[in-house]
C-alpha cells in the first residue's frame, strides 16, 4: 500500500512521511504552515515573505515518485471579502 510524504525541494530534507494519501499530505502541509509561522512569531520573528518550495512524494515499495509540488509562501495573507474599489 502507497504512503505520501513531504520534502523540502531546496534541502532534499524529509520533513514528513508515512501518510496515509494525498488528502493527509495536504493537511500536513498546512500544519507545517502554521506551525512555522508560529515559531517566527514566538521568536519575535516576521516571517518577511518566506517562500518555501515542498515536494509531495508517493512511495510504493521503495519506489518514490514525485506527484505534487507546493509553494508556501510566509507572511502573506490571503485577501478575504470583497475587492477593493478600482
Amino acid at each position: 500500500m502507497p504512503s505520501y510524504q513531504l520534502r523540502d525541494t531546496a534541502t532534499g530534507q524529509l520533513l514528513a512521511r508515512g501518510l496515509t494519501d494525498y488528502s493527509a499530505a495536504e493537511a500536513a502541509l498546512d500544519r507545517f504552515d502554521e506551525e512555522l509561522e508560529a515559531d517566527l512569531a514566538t521568536n519575535g520573528e516576521g516571517a518577511g515573505r518566506i517562500r518555501l518550495r515542498l515536494d509531495v512524494e508517493k512511495v510504493t515499495d521503495d519506489i518514490i515518485e514525485s506527484v505534487g509540488h507546493h509553494v508556501l509562501i510566509l507572511g502573506v495573507n490571503d485577501p478575504t471579502g470583497a475587492l477593493p474599489p478600482r
